[in-house]
């Protein structure tokens, strides 16, 4: 079977977007287990759903191939029984592409790729709790709602791509779901919007901004950023702006609002992804990014703080509330 490019537009030529199975349709596809299967699957596999929630949450929208690249422990198969047990209970939905006349293909065994989201008109905090996860394993899959959210299907791929492209090189990815000003600064007025996708390296950061479109003006967005970057609160940063256009008539305006802006750059998304390099020639080596901190750690710091105790550090914290197992217990 041919491999899936989402920078492709053979792909996208009935439109930007996939045809998806709402999880909310009372019409149950045939290769949909029964709803009680799916309950009972992902109860009994709670390791691996956990972690195909976490990178679906963070990265939006997430075909099965690309799924197993970010996750080598999941399946890349566009019909694995793991996607059609979740996709049974409710707590996931997939997309296949739309072919050129117009009619969609049937099955994921018979298609070419197979894209997974969260539910788009459900939160899952809920459901989850009633299917045995606990708040500590809820937690884990990432900051914001737990629902599908920024249903741009060709855009969301084209960041996955970006973000493997990226770990090749070295550097730590994270989806959009972390992009957020606020938690870059510190600082809960700088609002929750961000970039697309966030590159941590050992020296510092670069978030990628894919832009597609100019629905919000591009000078908006850049003056945004020069806000941003000029808080006490961001780390060493760099902003990417890439065009990844279908008629790639951006790449000039982006160009025009980076050239006066050192820390801003522009390039097209097809050209980064091959060289890792902007159009002014900004390439920045990942080098090694530094290890991440147990999530939990920093709260039972200040759990200790609050009894008296100096920090946490000679606690015996129970695996399942250790930020270094964030997939929960199978």
């Amino acid at each position: 079977m041919e491999q899936f490019d989402p920078l492709d537009d053979r792909w996208w030529t009935a439109g930007s977007s996939l045809n998806w199975w709402d999880s909310t349709s009372p019409v149950r596809p045939a290769w949909v287990p029964d709803r009680s299967q799916g309950v009972d699957y992902v109860r009994r596999n709670r390791r691996a759903v956990l972690a195909v929630l976490t990178q679906v949450h963070q990265y939006r929208t997430v075909d099965t191939a690309a799924l197993a690249a970010l996750d080598p422990d999941l399946p890349d198969r566009t019909d694995a029984t793991l996607y059609r047990h979740m996709v049974a209970a409710g707590i996931l939905e997939a997309g296949l592409p739309i072919p050129t006349g117009g009619k969609a293909l049937g099955t994921p065994r018979s298609a070419p790729f197979v894209a997974l989201r969260l539910p788009a008109h459900k939160r899952l905090e809920t459901p989850l709790r009633r299917l045995g996860f606990t708040p500590v394993d809820i937690a884990s899959l990432g900051p914001g709602p737990l629902r599908g959210a920024r249903q741009y299907d060709r855009h969301n791929l084209i960041c996955v791509s970006l973000a493997l492209t990226a770990r090749k090189a070295g550097w730590r990815t994270w989806g959009e779901a972390y992009g957020r000003f606020s938690l870059m600064t510190g600082d809960p007025l700088m609002g929750s919007g961000g970039p697309d996708l966030m590159l941590q390296g050992e020296t510092g950061w670069c978030a990628v901004e894919l832009t597609a479109s100019a629905g919000q003006t591009l000078e908006e967005k850049f003056r945004r950023w020069d806000r941003v970057l000029a808080h006490p609160g961001c780390p060493p940063m760099d902003v990417l702006w890439l065009d990844a256009s279908r008629d790639h008539t951006l790449l000039d305006p982006l160009k025009g609002l980076a050239s006066a802006r050192p820390r801003q750059h522009a390039g097209s998304a097809a050209v980064w992804r091959d060289t890792l390099t902007c159009d002014d020639g900004f390439h920045k080596p990942a080098g090694t990014p530094p290890p991440l901190p147990d999530w939990m750690r920093g709260n039972f710091d200040r759990l200790a703080a609050l009894v008296g105790f100096p920090d946490a550090s000679g606690w015996r914290i129970p695996p399942r509330l250790d930020g270094r197992t964030h997939r929960g217990e199978a």
